[in-house]
């Protein structure tokens, strides 16, 4: 028999919880008008999660963010498929660390990321409906790592903060940002990363908030973040904003 709720009366938090402590497999699916989501749970713990913005293979992210290259991917999913014939049950993640593309602790953090990425989405939904499928499988999803329970709050709860302090500097996915004329002094105090300085590539003429996001595919949160140390450094400057406000949701 389903799980099933509204956000309004029954929060994911509360949900989350719910399902960690009595150690629940399955998958709990969140719907609302236009959006909906995924979140695969092991015994309690947390090893897949998807969303409208994020709905990419593994394999495809890991691309995108330089991780491994196509070709090592193209060459991973092909000893995945000859291995299904042999009935062997490899997952893609443990081929790409057993063929040496990449390191273990390097395929953990980036899954762990994902999740927290996906559900700090979720996270912001103040509406929508829930229904938790006992014994739903994911298996094609899980490669053996997972993320507990209270981690996945607490980081939640930490990019929640930032994100209010982010939405009174900039208040809208509409603001329009430029390089800054004069730099301020804080600026120099920056080092930029290479996301950050693609980023600061696209801003050339000037970009809204939205805007960057569709060019760089990055997320809104991480967009956001990296615009917000920029404009308070004085790197950037803010030619205006909208009255439609950053997502809470």
């Amino acid at each position: 028999m389903a799980l099933e709720g509204n956000l309004r009366d029954f929060s994911l938090e509360d949900m989350f919880r719910l399902l960690a402590s009595g150690n629940k497999s399955g998958t709990l699916h969140m719907e609302r008008d236009g959006s909906e989501g995924r979140v695969c749970f092991k015994k309690g713990r947390v090893f897949f999660a998807s969303s409208n913005w994020n709905r990419e293979s593994l394999g495809r992210r890991l691309v995108k963010t330089a991780v491994i290259s196509e070709k090592q991917l193209r060459q991973a999913l092909g000893l995945q498929k000859i291995q299904k014939k042999e009935k062997a049950n490899r997952r893609l993640g443990q081929i790409l660390v057993d063929e040496g593309y990449l390191e273990s602790r390097v395929l953990e953090g980036f899954i762990q990321d994902q999740i927290n990425d996906t559900l700090f989405d979720l996270f912001r939904w103040e509406d929508g409906e829930l229904r938790f499928e006992s014994g739903e499988s994911c298996d094609d999803e899980d490669i053996g790592i997972s993320v507990s329970v209270e981690n996945i709050i607490m980081e939640s709860a930490r990019r929640l903060e930032l994100w209010n302090r982010i939405r009174i500097k900039i208040p809208s996915l509409d603001t329009r940002f430029i390089m800054a004329s004069a730099p301020g002094d804080k600026s120099m105090e920056i080092h930029l990363k290479p996301k950050e300085w693609m980023l600061l590539c696209f801003l050339h003429g000037s970009r809204t908030v939205r805007e960057l996001v569709e060019l760089t595919g990055y997320n809104d949160f991480d967009t956001a973040k990296i615009l917000y140390v920029m404009y308070s450094a004085g790197l950037i400057e803010r030619l205006g904003a909208t009255d439609e406000a950053l997502p809470t949701e």
